[in-house]
């Protein structure tokens, strides 16, 4: 008996597949941003900005993982691949060459449900992937892997078992990447995922179909109830707050799709309806690809500087004395130009 208990306590501390222990877990803390386009474009501006922030980690989503239901075999696909120009490849050898990079993978619910049973599969080709495109690209300091997937009660161990077999791929690979995984706020009150660290999404943390929320992208009112769970979690956590804005458009009530650009301040075509966000068209009209018939609301929701400190008061508070780095979702310097550049620096600070 003496010998089987000695047995088993190895087997835990070797696999190390449970969320004890790993809360002392620590990476060095950094200004780090999200980049979630499909093309890794870099300029001057690009690069002034990272200098001036000193950011020092990004996290890059390398693609999406998706279903692909006309597939032969395995329905598991990537989707939406990053596209590095060659003047990106030469500004990387350049001028980022300290920067670290955490490529990022989305794995949709729908292709977590369609590979139960054969997380290893898609493990693999997710690490054979990543690990290609970085080679491809020849992109610097690659330090780790993160999986970003929405998963449920219902789903969590095919996630967990997807991120036992992505680390066995990094160790069979040799590749010296820790590995991480988004956190969302719901999924705080759960056991934590198999990783070395996550990061808390603290963005879409309302219902964006909803079309009586306020803000669906930040609203302290959302991230209240959750944050119970948050001193207590038993995993290094790094936090990631929304930049970004976007346009939701509802017709009779009903959520038809996410918007940007359409000008809602022209009175010809709209009316401020009863909140200062929100705005009836007065006019049936075509928008890109999208027809915005007459009396359907566009909700105009943005991340502004004073929600994000409100919220990031609190997270301070719950996270004190827990050392992390904050992170800005995501790269656009268009979104970027809405905030000072301390009100940039004010976010990304731990206190």
């Amino acid at each position: 008996m003496k010998h089987l208990i000695i047995f088993i306590a190895v087997l835990s501390l070797f696999f190390g597949c449970s969320c004890n222990g790993r809360h002392s877990f620590s990476h060095e803390e950094t200004n780090s941003v999200y980049y979630w386009k499909t093309t890794f474009s870099l300029d001057s501006t690009v690069i002034d900005f990272i200098r001036r922030h000193r950011i020092g980690r990004i996290y890059l989503r390398m693609f999406d993982v998706s279903v692909d239901n006309f597939a032969y075999g395995d329905k598991t696909v990537p989707n939406a691949t990053l596209r590095i120009p060659y003047d990106t490849y030469c500004i990387l050898k350049d001028s980022l060459k300290d920067v670290e990079f955490i490529p990022v993978v989305y794995v949709t619910l729908d292709a977590l449900k369609a590979t139960k049973g054969h997380e290893g599969r898609l493990a693999r080709n997710v690490v054979t992937r990543v690990r290609n495109m970085c080679s491809y690209n020849d992109l610097p300091n690659v330090k780790g892997l993160q999986l970003d997937c929405d998963w449920t009660a219902s789903t969590e161990q095919s996630f967990f078992s997807l991120c036992d077999s992505a680390r066995l791929e990094i160790t069979r690979n040799k590749l010296v990447w820790n590995l991480s995984s988004t956190i969302r706020l719901h999924q705080l009150a759960r056991e934590c995922p198999p990783v070395d660290y996550g990061v808390l999404m603290v963005y879409n943390t309302g219902d964006f179909s909803n079309p009586d929320a306020a803000n669906s992208i930040l609203d302290e009112r959302d991230v209240k109830p959750y944050l119970e769970h948050l001193k207590g979690y038993p995993l290094h956590l790094d936090v990631a707050y929304p930049t970004y804005s976007w346009q939701l458009l509802f017709h009779k009530r009903r959520f038809a799709g996410i918007l940007n650009g359409v000008d809602v301040t022209d009175t010809a075509e709209f009316k401020c309806d009863k909140t200062h966000n929100t705005y009836r068209c007065l006019e049936e009209m075509a928008y890109k690809n999208t027809i915005i018939r007459k009396g359907d609301i566009i909700r105009s929701e943005t991340s502004t500087f004073q929600d994000i400190a409100r919220v990031k008061t609190l997270i301070d508070k719950e996270l004190a004395n827990r050392q992390h780095s904050n992170i800005l979702y995501h790269f656009d310097l268009q979104n970027f130009s809405k905030y000072s550049d301390n009100e940039i620096q004010n976010i990304l600070s731990f206190k």
